[in-house]
């Protein structure tokens, strides 16, 4: 019985994660904006090769947990997220598949932009990430705060910027990989989170799987 009483409270902090999984984010117009979001809705929608242990069934767009009080870690949170802002320059397509492991997600994004506005773009969450040191946001009484340090995904194509977050969400042993690339004219983001301790070698797979689809 302790042992029930005890997971009801994870069980609802989980929900409450899975909740932050929202939809939409706003489109450019015209014929050309929606063969574009056709495009890369095909190319999420083709899940067979997603890492073991990951639902191929997308759902909607990864949404933050919290709202980061820091600028920097705010902005790149906020790109990685499913309403993003920056899909008003460009056009967005964002899911969210569930994994195996307890509280883990992998929220990902494609937003394809004209022009260099992809590569000026991934430059500036470049240089967000690289000032964003400490995460806090959360909810008053409970601990939300997150070390950043640097995270090596090596081999995976493209250009990389990854990071890994680590620390307790609402009082909960929590941890974020959060990644950026570049493919073509198009700007990838991940998040990759879980209880505890989040597998590496899976963001890796995950990683490798988006830079090899919008190569293609």
């Amino acid at each position: 019985m302790m042992g029930i009483v005890a997971f009801l409270p994870l069980c609802g902090f989980l929900a409450a994660i899975c909740a932050g999984c929202g939809g939409g984010a706003g489109y450019g117009g015209g014929a050309d904006a929606n063969a574009e979001r056709a495009r890369l809705r095909g190319l999420l929608g083709e899940a067979r090769n997603l890492p073991d242990g990951f639902s191929a069934r997308p759902r909607d767009g990864w949404r933050a947990p919290f709202r980061s009080a820091d600028e920097d870690c705010r902005l790149v949170l906020d790109a990685a997220a499913a309403g993003s802002a920056q899909a008003v320059a460009g056009v967005r397509v964002a899911v969210t598949y569930q994994g195996d492991r307890v509280g883990e997600l992998a929220g990902v994004g494609l937003t394809s932009y004209a022009g260099d506005t992809a590569e000026r773009r991934f430059a500036e969450l470049t240089r967000a990430l690289g000032d964003c040191a400490v995460v806090k946001g959360g909810v008053a009484g409970r601990s939300t705060t997150f070390t950043v340090s640097p995270l090596d995904l090596r081999g995976v194509g493209g250009d990389v910027q990854a990071r890994r977050l680590s620390g307790r969400l609402n009082g909960y042993p929590y941890e974020m990989h959060l990644v950026f690339a570049l493919s073509g004219h198009t700007v990838v983001s991940l998040v990759h989170t879980g209880m505890a301790a989040v597998d590496v070698e899976r963001t890796r797979q995950l990683t490798r799987f988006l830079v090899g689809r919008t190569a293609a």
